[in-house]
């Protein structure tokens, strides 16, 4: 059987921010990111409050999600974080991900 590994909220954003890079709308996020509707609204709002995510709107109505300047020097700091843990998972046959040091509180590599 299976189990879930929960993502933190730090992973999360990470998804978030990394689809944004192209644009995104807020579906593709809810689907994309594996998010519920509250739970998008939630990180929409926060990233668009700390100036990591902007909102716009084209010629259509469509609204699109963009990383920012700043939300984007995030984005490479997690992926250099994430590239730092990376020696520490290893990945067995089953997709489950085992720990080979100590645990990070960090863990960007946990999968969903």
């Amino acid at each position: 059987m299976t189990q879930r590994v929960r993502r933190d909220s730090t992973r999360v954003i990470f998804e978030v921010l990394s689809l944004a890079v192209g644009g995104a709308s807020k579906t593709q996020i809810i689907f994309r990111v594996n998010l519920s509707y509250q739970l998008a609204e939630r990180y929409v709002h926060f990233l668009l409050d700390k100036g990591l995510l902007n909102r716009v709107v084209d010629s259509g109505g469509s609204t699109k999600y963009l990383v920012t300047e700043r939300g984007a020097r995030l984005l490479r700091l997690l992926r250099e974080v994430e590239h730092e843990l990376d020696d520490m998972y290893v990945r067995s046959g089953s997709s489950e991900t085992r720990i080979q040091g100590p645990v990070s509180p960090f863990s960007l590599s946990s999968g969903n």
